[in-house]
């Protein structure tokens, strides 16, 4: 008798415990997604407020050893700054060690956060703890970043 296949949720051990974690600590601002890929990868959808703004964000958690925190920080740089925005997101890249900001070519802004969980290491205190470290980081910089964005072509 074969063995029956489990679905990608099922399959994905650290995105069960971290579900797990969710409804044991009653948090209930994630939706989630199967994406039924070749990495079983459960995408946990929420926002983040930083200075009245909302951003979206997720938590990808797949069977790979990288757990991914992707932040939308902005959309619709235009052409024309994307040199200089460019230049900018490499300026924070090199002062923060935990994240990571690129611009995607259709203006399109975002931040990672890659943590490295292994099944038997994975903990959901660790990306909780890196979703507050997250939100005090865009409290900081912010307001900065959007003058960046808003600042006229040179």
């Amino acid at each position: 008798m074969a063995k029956k296949e489990k679905s990608g949720a099922e399959a994905n051990a650290k995105a069960v415990k971290f579900q797990e974690f969710l409804m044991e600590n009653n948090i209930n601002v994630f939706s989630t997604e199967s994406l039924e890929d070749a990495y079983n990868t459960v995408v946990f959808r929420s926002r983040i407020e930083t200075t009245g703004q909302i951003l979206p964000m997720a938590i990808f958690i797949d069977t790979s050893v990288f757990t991914i925190i992707r932040t939308q920080v902005v959309t619709g740089v235009s052409k024309d700054k994307q040199e200089k925005i460019q230049a900018y997101l490499n300026h924070l890249n090199t002062q923060y060690k935990i994240f990571k900001y690129y611009l995607r070519e259709d203006g399109v802004v975002y931040l990672d956060i890659c943590l490295p969980f292994v099944d038997e290491t994975f903990d959901s205190k660790m990306i909780q703890l890196m979703l507050s470290v997250l939100v005090q980081h865009l409290d900081a910089i912010y307001a900065e970043f959007m003058a960046e964005v808003w600042a006229k072509k040179e």
